[in-house]
């Protein structure tokens, strides 16, 4: 059936100002001005709202998105009393594992894993971290792990572990609770998250997938949780498994394929020490995840497989490993080669100038969480709590990075901050350093054809433009024009993914 819209402004991200859309079959088959408006089966009225290209998040992790908006999410709490009430009011409704998350530290007193022992009794508990870099656990769960020689273990004056854990040592902690996870209880948040994403406008993401830390049955469970579902999901598995990943069909690899850990954990890997020492048990520069021939091998085995790779990157000596690393494997390659290929670097956050520039040359895109400035940047902020307000201050300069022309795709890293793209489009405007904002055109642009041309699929999405797949969402206000302060009060009042209306659920097209 065809559906016309009209009656609001339309944002198409190119040059053409049009009045109305037509769509059919799961695209975008004209569009025009006037009232010669061709007919259609079914007429959407904008009602003076406005309509957009459906956004992109490009980085994402839906399982945990889910987990945490059925399960207890501690943003913003700061009682650790309040945290463990909330983890003994479940421990008394019967579960065998106990999971809560998004809490950050100073809390107004430490916890460890004596007090949730007090309230959880002798059943496996894990309290993440808003970063997912480190979470509490629970002595049975600690019990189920092989700590030894692992960074990133904090203890107490005795030597033993309290039960905070950070990076790999995390990580096992994160296998354990997928791996105990009932495969319902998956496939639910799996999809909980996808009808959230659709409430906001999202019709593609760019899951990072960290097979590192879940493991491949999880991503098993993952695929089918995704099955037949109208949302676009681009996957970036988090393995150095170059060849299986190839074999599996997969045209990319990575994402948050880990060379630091972050801020918030003390594990971001920079060139000098934190400002305020991480805690017994982890370096004063942070964690470096991998060496640089173990790096440059695996870089080099995904050029030649032809392979997209990403990296999690946040500190300054990360983001130098990975420059100088794909630097190496262009003059091995090729650097047009290198280049084709539009490798990524997720976060990109203590980018100097010349990680710019170089990055630029690669044709490497940067995919930024605009909201980790909103949340946690400023002169009193955790960064500069962290490395001090000379350094912090040169972190997530969006404006530089655009000044540079290189390609800046947006993304939340749900859970660590809201898959929320109102909330990342206001933090783009409203950046902490004068200079550093984009205007309302540019934000609404890296949420869009941003994340598109990071993942390759600019050629179908993020236009509004015939030929272009159908990927809208209709808003009660233009984003463009919208001050920043109100952007947050956005309603979206549908949302289209390849031509099906998937938002509201009252009003979808079909189940997904």
């Amino acid at each position: 059936m065809k559906t016309l819209f009209h009656n609001g402004t339309i944002r198409t991200n190119t040059a053409e100002s049009v009045e109305w859309v037509l769509i059919e079959r799961g695209e975008i088959k004209a569009l025009g001005s006037g009232d010669d408006r061709p007919s259609a089966g079914r007429i959407v009225d904008l009602e003076g709202g406005a309509l957009v290209p459906g956004f992109c998040d490009a980085h994402v992790h839906l399982p945990a998105t889910g987990l945490y908006a059925g399960g207890m999410d501690f943003r913003g709490e700061r009682s650790a009393d309040r945290i463990l009430e909330s983890f003994a009011a479940h421990a008394a409704g019967g579960g065998a594992v106990m999971f809560g998350g998004n809490f950050e530290d100073p809390l107004d007193r430490p916890l460890t894993r004596a007090d949730l022992d007090g309230v959880v009794g002798g059943r496996p508990a894990m309290l993440a971290r808003a970063d997912m870099h480190s979470c509490i656990v629970s002595s049975a769960l600690i019990d189920q792990l092989d700590l030894s020689g692992i960074d990133g273990v904090d203890l107490d004056d005795s030597g033993r572990p309290t039960g905070y854990l950070r990076e790999q040592a995390a990580c096992g902690a994160w296998n354990w609770f997928d791996a105990s996870l009932p495969r319902d209880e998956q496939i639910a948040a799996i999809r909980a998250a996808i009808q959230h994403a659709y409430s906001k406008g999202v019709t593609s993401v760019h899951e990072m997938f960290v097979v590192e830390w879940r493991g491949w049955p999880s991503y098993d469970v993952f695929v089918d949780a995704i099955e037949g579902v109208a949302l676009n999901v681009v996957t970036y598995l988090g393995t150095d498994e170059v060849d299986k990943v190839r074999s599996m069909g997969h045209e990319r690899i990575g994402g948050d394929y880990f060379l630091d850990g972050s801020f918030g954990s003390h594990t971001a890997w920079m060139k000098e020490p934190f400002v305020s020492p991480p805690p017994e048990g982890s370096p004063p520069n942070g964690i470096r995840y991998r060496d640089d021939g173990e790096l440059y091998a695996y870089f080099l085995a995904a050029q030649l497989e032809r392979l997209q790779v990403g990296v999690h990157a946040i500190g300054d000596a990360a983001i130098e490993q990975a420059i100088t690393t794909w630097e190496r494997v262009a003059a091995e390659a090729g650097e047009a080669e290198v280049r084709k290929l539009g490798h990524r670097i997720e976060h990109f956050e203590c980018a100097s100038d010349d990680h710019i520039r170089r990055a630029k040359r690669m044709n490497l895109r940067a995919s930024v969480q605009p909201a980790f400035d909103a949340f946690w940047g400023g002169e009193r902020g955790l960064y500069s709590e962290r490395i001090g307000w000379e350094r912090a201050r040169e972190m997530n300069r969006f404006g530089s990075m655009c000044e540079h022309d290189l390609a800046l795709a947006a993304g939340s890293d749900s859970t660590v901050t809201p898959l929320d793209p109102f909330l990342q489009m206001k933090a783009l405007r409203t950046h902490h350093i004068e200079g550093q904002g984009l205007s309302g055109e540019l934000a609404l642009r890296l949420h869009t054809i941003g994340g598109h041309e990071a993942a390759g699929q600019d050629d179908v999405r993020g236009r509004i433009e015939p030929g272009a797949l159908a990927d809208l969402a209709w808003l009660d206000r233009d984003p463009v024009a919208t001050d920043p302060g109100e952007l947050m009060a956005t309603e979206v009042l549908g949302t289209w993914a390849s031509g099906r209306r998937v938002w509201p659920a009252p009003e979808a097209d079909a189940e997904h």
